[in-house]
């Protein structure tokens, strides 16, 4: 038996996709909320050599990435891990997490956040920042908005 589905089926070829630029992260959505029904929210996101995205812990989404290319230094619930190519983050919401790409060259990871209607209007708000060094208190802000929390890094 066939049901009918709302959300059409489709491919997404490599180079297709809105480009953003995401705090000095080069991100490339490739399948927008709308096509899910709200389900989940994709891109691609590449990384420069010494760019991560600080400890935040989110109160609406679950993330998992999977890392194409690179080395990542990942900050998960207290922990510190390493990651490379092959490997799946799965970040839960309510979990401190972060990441760093502490590699010599740049890094590439494909995420699906789910749901995903609320993190792409912050996806898309966050695109809009400047480039350059970011005003931390209008990045947290934007976080808040958003219903998540910017951590201090971690310690030793």
């Amino acid at each position: 038996m066939t049901t009918a589905n709302a959300n059409p089926a489709y491919v997404v070829l490599p180079g297709e996709g809105r480009q953003m630029n995401e705090l000095g992260h080069t991100a490339v959505e490739k399948i927008g909320s709308a096509d899910s029904g709200g389900a989940y929210y994709s891109f691609e996101v590449i990384s420069p050599p010494g760019l991560g995205i600080p400890p935040h812990v989110h109160s609406r989404e679950d993330e998992v990435i999977y890392v194409i290319e690179g080395d990542y230094e990942i900050f998960l619930g207290g922990k510190v891990f390493r990651a490379g190519p092959g490997s799946v983050l799965n970040f839960a919401r309510g979990t401190p997490h972060g990441f760093q790409n502490v590699g010599a060259t740049p890094g590439r990871t494909l995420w699906v956040v789910m749901p995903g209607a609320s993190f792409e209007a912050f996806f898309h708000e966050l695109a809009q920042v400047p480039p350059g060094p970011p005003d931390f208190p209008m990045i947290a802000a934007l976080f808040g908005k958003y219903g998540m929390e910017l951590l201090p890094p971690p310690g030793p």
